[in-house]
């Protein structure tokens, strides 16, 4: 990729005077002046506090599994695993009430 005309094209959202303005300062020219562009400015809302919260007592958590998980694979090898598919909808129901209280 060739740089050195990269002042030549214009990127979406800039006028052809900003860059203009950018190659002069670049060049050893005059600083340029921004006119008028929009501040950005980032908003954090609770959800983000929320979040912090529940994984630092995530942490906290100590939860052995590890008889079920036996249990289970033994029942999958054997082909006894039945998928009970009310019950995983029930839970992703559950699951979508909780984010649409957040």
């Amino acid at each position: 990729m060739d740089i050195k005309n990269y002042t030549n094209s214009v990127l979406p959202g800039r006028s052809n005077d900003s860059v203009k303005a950018l190659s002069k300062d670049v060049d050893g020219g005059t600083k340029p002046t921004a006119p008028n562009k929009p501040v950005d400015k980032v908003t954090l809302t609770d959800v983000l506090s929320q979040a912090r919260e529940l994984e630092t007592k995530s942490r906290d958590v100590n939860v052995d599994n590890s008889a079920r998980i036996a249990e289970i694979k033994a029942a999958i090898q054997e082909g006894s695993y039945q998928v009970d598919a009310q019950r995983i909808a029930d839970k992703l129901i559950q699951t979508e009430a909780l984010f649409a209280k957040a």
